[in-house]
């Protein structure tokens, strides 16, 4: 499979603190790559280096070329002057569309998210209807490589059940989810980012019933070592403490 994106040896930090060090991860055609993590391990700041947004403070990104890339961060924002049409359209400004082929991508896409009034405004959409808008958005695109942040914020159950579906027909994708489900369903690799790992990361080929067992495996595996570490350095300890209790002996006779 071809590389469509990838990073290697990225850092970063935000002050003192280090987000996550010596991260690489490459993304191909076909992967549908799950990235989860506790709380401020830099999921999301990984995600904005991947797409162009920020920079590592060490590291590099590859982008294949000509490769199309759509983000769509946590939050879906929308000015007062923009109705749910303008927004789709938008999309596809720079795209080497004439008018008659972007209004037929955006009615496509209208029909397969359920968008049904282009003249709606699109900062009056409840919450789930804002994401799928900025969902609707990225794949309108034909993305080679979609990115996205927490995308089952404020879906419901038919919004997550079209979610993976149109998921299932990109090119790639990379998402960031606490949802155990869409992982399980959708991924084609697990990455779970944190500290407690080398390289600030644990990544498993296969769904997320995969990574749970294979991380099982590593982490008993880590626990192994670190009991026969610590069997060690006891018997260093003792083996320190006998060899003094002799030398004082032998002080005292002589």
């Amino acid at each position: 499979m071809a590389v469509l994106l990838s990073c290697s040896a990225l850092s970063k930090s935000i002050g003192a603190r280090v987000l996550f060090d010596n991260v690489s991860l490459t993304l191909s055609d076909g992967d549908r790559i799950g990235l989860i993590g506790p709380n401020g391990s830099g999921k999301t700041t990984l995600l904005e280096i991947l797409a162009g947004n920020s920079m590592p403070d060490v590291g590099s990104r590859s982008i294949r070329k000509q490769a199309r890339i759509a983000y769509v961060p946590q939050d879906s924002l929308f000015a007062a002057d923009q109705t749910v049409g303008s927004v789709l359209t938008s999309a596809l400004d720079g795209l080497p569309l004439d008018a008659t082929e972007k209004t037929t991508k955006v009615q496509m896409i209208m029909t397969r998210a359920a968008l049904t009034n282009p003249d709606m405004a699109a900062a009056a959409l409840s919450g789930g209807w804002k994401k799928r808008l900025a969902i609707a958005a990225a794949l309108v695109t034909s993305p080679d490589v979609l990115l996205l942040d927490e995308p089952t914020n404020h879906l419901d159950l038919d919004g997550i059940i079209w979610l993976e579906s149109a998921l299932s027909g990109v090119n790639a994708c990379l998402v960031v989810t606490h949802d155990r489900y869409l992982l399980e369903n959708l991924a084609t690799q697990v990455t779970e980012m944190n500290p407690v790992y080398p390289q600030s990361a644990f990544q498993v080929r296969g769904n997320y019933s995969e990574f749970l067992e294979r991380r099982q495996d590593f982490l008993d595996a880590q626990s192994k070592q670190q009991d026969a570490l610590r069997t060690k350095v006891k018997r260093e300890v003792e083996w320190l403490r006998r060899g003094t209790k002799a030398r004082t002996g032998n002080r005292a006779l002589a």
